[in-house]
């Protein structure tokens, strides 16, 4: 695998984001038009669904497709399976791109041995020869060989991805889990001074780790524990800009385009807030001590890092699938600290990224068997294109809306949200 240059783990996930695009083919312009007119074709992906059965006997006149609401009829219908165009609709003069690339992206600071069974999976049943692959640890992208698949085995190629994906997790998370460490110690020490002034037992006051005050008075501690959450949040910024620029320079991308991102669930090591309480009154003469804590409260609250909107709709415009996998982790239970779940402001927008782009989201303590269900949904298809209103319309992104036309019928249809008109 070829390796690009690595990305500093503060800027984490948008620096990933943008690093793939660095190994990426951009070569091939996007866009589609028909070889006998100048007229520009929306191609739109559409996986229609009974249950969770791919339904594929589907005919053009079963679909009708609604922009903005208005309906407009369908010119051609492709049934895609894997790459290979098992059936076909509509005139002759248009010949899809059915190329696929897939991006694995990974999110997390520690190493889940599960993660083994989506590296094998990939290998022995989504990737064969032809299709392209980047892979992005926390640290750097690394981009799959063209020969490989044609000279190496699932094994060989598995078992290398295995050791650079724990390599770089292990190397790429170091510095979040020393102060996810610092967090616990500073946790227990400020939280075990309310709890001795509060009239703790003396177990519990056995429990405190002696080296956990280091040598500072509260003060200090309450700020160096401020500081050190205010470094956590740099490391996992989530940059919109970055995510738009991947988007508009993943567009250029030829063919199917799906990326898979696995965020593993975090958790941050909290004052106890009854501790916090006791600290408030046994120093309410204090007011510098008494607006530090304050301020905690403050950076508990966490706010959205990104605008979800605007960046599903350049995912969609892209014809970008996204799956989202959100790896589940119990909390480790620490004595003195509270550990409170932190993907509020994560989960949510990448959960809508997915929706708009026809990926789904898995939540999941299994990262192997969600990353086969996800690869599953999308490797069949229909491409439905048809020819958009005339620009006089109007520009800016225009909503896609597909249905099938079977009464009776309860079919779960899965499409991207629209386009940006140009």
């Amino acid at each position: 695998m070829k390796i690009e240059s690595k990305r500093v783990l503060g800027e984490r996930l948008a620096a990933s984001l943008i690093g793939i695009t660095l190994v990426a083919s951009l070569a091939v312009p996007a866009g589609r038009t028909d070889q006998n007119t100048t007229v520009a074709l929306i191609e739109v992906p559409v996986r229609v669904f009974d249950g969770t059965r791919f339904v594929d006997d589907l005919k053009l006149g079963d679909f009708e497709i609604y922009e903005d609401g208005y309906p407009i009829p369908p010119e051609s219908l492709f049934l895609v399976k894997g790459r290979s165009i098992a059936r076909r609709e509509g005139p002759e003069t248009f010949q899809p791109n059915t190329s696929r690339t897939y991006y694995l992206m990974f999110q997390t600071v520690d190493w889940d041995p599960k993660l083994t069974d989506t590296v094998d999976h990939l290998f022995s049943s989504v990737l064969i020869a032809g299709d392209a692959m980047t892979l992005v640890t926390p640290t750097k992208p690394y981009a799959l060989q063209k020969d490989a698949l044609a000279t190496k085995s699932s094994s060989q190629l598995s078992k290398a991805m295995q050791n650079i994906l724990k390599k770089d997790i292990l190397s790429g998370g170091g510095q979040y889990r020393d102060i996810t460490r610092e967090l616990v110690r500073l946790t227990r020490s400020i939280g075990n001074v309310g709890a001795v002034g509060a009239g703790a037992s003396d177990e519990i006051e056995r429990e405190i780790d002696s080296e956990s005050t280091m040598g500072f008075g509260l003060e200090q501690q309450i700020d160096h524990y401020r500081n050190a959450l205010m470094t956590m949040e740099s490391l996992r910024l989530v940059d919109e800009k970055k995510l738009l620029a991947f988007a508009n320079l993943l567009k250029t991308v030829p063919g199917r385009k799906t990326i898979f991102l696995f965020y593993a669930r975090e958790y941050r090591p909290e004052i106890n807030p009854k501790a916090i309480q006791a600290l408030m009154s046994l120093y309410q003469d204090n007011p510098t001590i008494l607006g530090n804590l304050m301020d905690l409260f403050l950076l508990y609250k966490h706010e959205t890092t990104f605008n979800s909107e605007l960046v599903k709709k350049a995912f969609a415009d892209a014809g970008i699938v996204f799956h989202f996998i959100f790896m589940e982790r119990k909390s480790q239970r620490v004595f003195g600290a509270f550990m409170r779940e932190q993907s509020e402001d994560i989960f949510p927008g990448f959960r809508d990224i997915a929706a708009a782009t026809g990926g789904i989201t898995e939540i999941s303590q299994n990262p192997g068997a969600s990353f086969a269900r996800a690869s599953a949904a999308s490797a069949d298809y229909y491409l439905l294109c048809y020819i958009p209103p005339a620009s006089g319309a109007g520009s800016g992104f225009r909503t896609i809306q597909v249905k099938v036309n079977k009464p009776g019928a309860a079919y779960t249809v899965v499409n991207r949200l629209g386009y940006f008109a140009r």
